[in-house]
């Protein structure tokens, strides 16, 4: 009865909405882009037909409308290389039909999303949603960019990172940890999702955070104060941060509806992302007012996050519970915030949601994510034409893939990536030409109006 209500509520509201024109705000509101596309659907078969015509289209809707209900669990609607409206779906994975099991409905339910009213439907939904475009930017550390960029090229023949150390109270804190050398994850080295994640947050620094003093000892510390940890050999800020589960998921899916399944999801990867420690090794300059320097070096073995479950409840002078809101309690690394007043790379506030469109899928890959941010990290530097080694690049965008020898699956993946990045603006054209070696090399030519 509860759920027969509240979906009754949400009709009423948005029969409302629709007749003030407030529909151009959908997006905030708590429905799926399913229901959404239901819900026009019903508005297009109901109501007295005039002619054949209308109400064959009223049929259409009203057909379309069913097969959607009972057979698909979720839509996504993205923009493709053309700019047009395009359509992703999950089916349903219980009930009385499953798409596996059938393949004539996977025809069906194709045409179907592609029959004149749901097209109708998918269209108004699109442009609605290319205007809801937020503007401004936030700041993503350059140092932790540059550790999760860093790869391993074999034509360097460097010492492992590991070897390599000069603090041996590093070395001690890694085998204290009984790690297997060849287990030790060198720089940040993240999955596609915890890419995802890693943006997420940054955002939610720059955004919760005080930002506008530099040298205030909140600047860029979270929105709940921060905790003082050894780094780098002496006690400094670890940002932290509080927020639901909620909306953090909204941030990881671009602003798009979220499911308790999204929500799951998201927790998931924080918790696997919290698991892990990584081994980082860069350093930090500072200039002196005469021109001279100060550098730095910074070794440590550390995790990138770490969680703390915290639950706030209210409750009355008669000891009832008024409310229980559920936070998650995120301590960020303080790779995180260092030196991020001067060394930073600005990232536009819907980076998450404009790479999807263009990638055409919430399923991005690693090698788009790394171009991605390898040449928006040349632009931060105003270098808007960029050369790399071919060979490199391929162990940039997949070096282990590389090192497994899968060439044909990196150069697909490469391809995919190269159309994404010119989708989402930042890439203008490149070519591949020989090298004064004789080697092949990518020229990149970057927009340097990108924002």
């Amino acid at each position: 009865m509860k759920k027969q209500a509240e979906k009754k509520q949400k009709l009423t509201h948005w029969k409302n909405a629709i007749g003030d024109g407030a529909d151009k705000e959908f997006i905030n509101l708590p429905m799926s882009t399913k229901d959404l596309l239901c819900f026009y659907l019903y508005q297009l078969s109901s109501g007295a037909a005039k002619d054949e015509n209308e109400i064959n289209f009223k049929s259409a809707a009203s057909s379309a409308l069913f097969d959607i209900n009972r057979n698909i669990y979720s839509i996504e609607i993205s923009e493709d290389k053309k700019g047009r409206p395009q359509i992703t779906w999950e089916p349903n994975r219980t009930g009385e039909t499953e798409i596996e099991k059938d393949p004539l409905l996977k025809d069906i339910l194709t045409k179907t999303l592609h029959s004149d009213p749901v097209t109708i439907v998918i269209k108004r939904l699109f442009d609605e949603l290319k205007k809801r475009t937020p503007k401004g930017k936030f700041r993503r550390s350059a140092h932790l960019t540059d550790q999760i960029l860093k790869y391993n090229y074999p034509k360097d023949r460097q010492p492992s990172l590991f070897d390599s150390l000069e603090s041996e109270t590093i070395k001690q804190r890694v085998e204290s940890a009984r790690v297997e050398k060849s287990q030790i994850v060198e720089y940040i080295k993240l999955s596609p999702s915890e890419t995802k994640i890693i943006d997420c947050l940054c955002k939610l620094l720059h955004e919760t955070s005080q930002t506008s003093n530099a040298k205030g000892e909140d600047y860029y510390s979270g929105n709940i104060g921060y905790n003082l940890i050894k780094y780098g050999g002496e006690d400094t800020q670890a940002p932290k941060l509080a927020f639901t589960l909620y909306e953090l998921t909204k941030e990881y899916k671009g602003g798009e509806y979220v499911s308790g399944r999204d929500i799951e999801n998201v927790k998931q990867i924080l918790t696997e992302l919290s698991n892990k420690r990584f081994l980082l090794s860069y350093v930090e300059k500072t200039t002196k007012k005469d021109g001279g320097r100060i550098e730095k070096k910074i070794e440590e073995f550390q995790q990138i996050i770490g969680i703390i479950k915290m639950s706030e409840t209210e409750f009355s002078k008669e000891n009832i519970e008024l409310s229980k809101k559920e936070e998650t309690v995120i301590l960020l690394n303080p790779i995180f915030r260092r030196q991020i007043d001067s060394k930073f790379i600005l990232y536009p506030n819907d980076i998450n949601r404009r790479t999807i469109i263009a990638y055409g899928s919430h399923n991005l890959s690693d090698a788009t994510l790394r171009l991605r941010d390898e040449l928006i990290r040349a632009l931060s530097g105003k270098h808007y034409t960029y050369e790399i080694r071919l060979e490199r690049l391929y162990y940039l965008l997949a070096e282990k893939w590389m090192k497994e020898s899968r060439r044909t699956l990196v150069k697909k993946y490469t391809d995919k990536a190269l159309e994404t990045v010119k989708a989402l603006g930042i890439l203008t054209s490149y070519e591949i030409k020989p090298a004064s070696t004789g080697e092949p090399k990518v020229v990149f030519s970057l927009n340097k109006d990108w924002e």
